[in-house]
This record gives C-alpha cells, sequence and structure tokens, in this order.
C-alpha cells in the first residue's frame, strides 16, 4: 500500500524533494493519513502532517488555521473523512499555486486493488476520449433500468476532465478519472435513481427534480434531510460526471464508486468551483450503474457501455 501510495504521489501530484508538503488528515482517517504522511517523507524532506477534528458534513468549512497552513504550502494532500475539495479554503489555496488532492473516506480497496492502482496513462486515454465526445454539447439525457429520467442544458457550461494529475494552482481527488461538469441549475427536470448513494437508507435512493429544484427525495438519511431542509439553497444537482477509471468499482464509497467507468454520478449541492452557481456548505452524491447517455441526442453510453 505504502509504494502504490509513494508512485502516486510521484506520477501524479509530482512532489519535489524541497516543496513545502502538508498531509491533512482527521481523526477518523488518521491511520491512512499517516500511511500518506511516511509514503511524502520517504521522497520529500519538507513533509508536514495536521490532524484535526473531522468535520460533520461534505464541503463544511475548515477551520482558519488549517485554511491558512494550506495556502503557504505547495501540495496538500487530503486523506480526510469528510470531503474538502468544494470548499472556500481549497480554492484560495489553488490560488495562491497549491497542488490539491483530495481523498475523502478513501478505503484500504482503492488503495490495494481499486482506482488509485489503475493504469493512469490508460485512465488519460479514456477522460480524452470521453471529454471530446461532450465537449461544446448543449444538452444531456440520462436513462436506465432502474427508473432514472433525467435531461438538462449545459450550454455555456465547462466540461473538466480528472484523470489524475495536478498541477500548481489546482485539485482533483484520487482516485481519479472522470469528465463532470455543472448543469444549467434551473434547467434540470427528471427523476434520478442512484444505485449508491453515501446518505442512503435503503438500496435505491430516488430524486425528482422540477425546473432544477429538489422537490421530492426517497431513502436519503435524516441527516441530510435536515441539512437539506435548513439549507434549501443546496436543493439542487450541482454537478453531474461521468466514471473513467477502468480499475475503479462500485463499493459503495463515493470517491471510488464515481470513478468507476460504465457509471454516471450526479451530486447535490456546491458548484461554484466548477463554473456553477451554487455556493453551500454541502456536495453530497451518488452513482447510477450501466445508464444510457445521449449528449445532443447522439448516444455515448448504452447501458453502461460507451459507444465512442
Amino acid at each position: 500500500m505504502k509504494l502504490a501510495i509513494r508512485n502516486v504521489l510521484i506520477n501524479l501530484l509530482n512532489i519535489k524533494p524541497l516543496e513545502n508538503v502538508l498531509v491533512l488528515t482527521d481523526t477518523k482517517m488518521e491511520k491512512i493519513g499517516r500511511m500518506f504522511y511516511d509514503a511524502s517523507k520517504s521522497i520529500n524532506l519538507e513533509t508536514a502532517l495536521m490532524v484535526m477534528e473531522a468535520r460533520t458534513r461534505d464541503g463544511e468549512e475548515l477551520p482558519l488555521h488549517v485554511s491558512k497552513a494550506m495556502r503557504s504550502s505547495n501540495v496538500v494532500i487530503a486523506p480526510t473523512y469528510y470531503s474538502i475539495t468544494y470548499t472556500k479554503a481549497v480554492k484560495n489555496a489553488c490560488l495562491a499555486g497549491a497542488r490539491i488532492a483530495s481523498l475523502p473516506r478513501i478505503s484500504e480497496f482503492s488503495i490495494k486493488k481499486g482506482g488509485l492502482t489503475a493504469d493512469y496513462k490508460k485512465v488519460r486515454e479514456d477522460v480524452e476520449k470521453m471529454f471530446n465526445a461532450v465537449d461544446g454539447s448543449n444538452f444531456v439525457e440520462v436513462t436506465s433500468k432502474n427508473g432514472t429520467a433525467i435531461y438538462f442544458s449545459v450550454r455555456e457550461r465547462k466540461w473538466f476532465k480528472d484523470y489524475g494529475e495536478i498541477k500548481e494552482g489546482s485539485f482533483g481527488n484520487l482516485p481519479a478519472g472522470d469528465v463532470f461538469i455543472a448543469p444549467v441549475e434551473k434547467s434540470v427536470n427528471g427523476k434520478i435513481v442512484f444505485d449508491s448513494f453515501e446518505f442512503s437508507t435503503s438500496k435505491k435512493t430516488e430524486l425528482t427534480i422540477e425546473d432544477g429544484r429538489i422537490v421530492e427525495m426517497k431513502g436519503v438519511n435524516k441527516q441530510l434531510k435536515e441539512f437539506l431542509e435548513n439549507h434549501p439553497k443546496a436543493k439542487v444537482i450541482g454537478e453531474f460526471g461521468i466514471g473513467s477509471n477502468y480499475k475503479a468499482k462500485v463499493i459503495g464509497n463515493a470517491l471510488e464508486d464515481e470513478k468507476a467507468k460504465g457509471t454516471v454520478h450526479f451530486d447535490i449541492g456546491s458548484n461554484v468551483n466548477i463554473g456553477g452557481l451554487i455556493d453551500v456548505p454541502l456536495h453530497v452524491g451518488g452513482v447510477i450503474k450501466k445508464p444510457t447517455v445521449k449528449v445532443d441526442n447522439r448516444i455515448i453510453i448504452e447501458n453502461g457501455v460507451w459507444q465512442i
């Protein structure tokens, strides 16, 4: 596991011997955090470890002193329980030039057998292929035999590609391997039936969306329901993504699940970091297995099989 982590740090984050590296973890993920710290120390002289109290949800802002430490680092590696990706702390650190890898709830499976073990040259090829198929598109429709039927506009929105290489002033999730976008918020209509959703109380979580607003939820746990009731601006679909990592598997862990080739994912909440309009302290989602995806009325995925 340590060797796999070390290879990722060298090949994807390109850590140099005298850069300032911060491994940011929390009380729930400290064991894995220390693995990343040890791996970074083996290639870098200036690695610091910071262990904070675990946040209470994905996208919750970080303490000021943590944010300051991130801004003063060349590289931030964050195996935390809740995702820090869609926070102002990450945005500000990127503006200061940091390279940030977020690894929320990363599992040992990802490190031993899953998405982190992929040949990232192959992942890059697949990501580029999918990106070229969707870039410049206007309209997306997703259906699935599980009951999903949703459509939305992406006109004048930017598609992003994540194949693991994190450059100066940017952030990414590891394992990597997806293509994603912020849908035009008010254009989203239909039903999403997730096959895997971390905040679920049943095998299938259902969302009904009308003109961009989530109007009905089934199978969502109490914690997420209460948050959305108190933060109605978060009741939107903030992100749509297409998994492109051939080694990733759907195991009930969002970080791994969303990268699995043959799946798509939708996320609720913040999307301001990817060109959207929603700025809220929440970003959670789930995946749909074997979807059919049409882009501008052209099928690019059919029952989970790429058609490009």
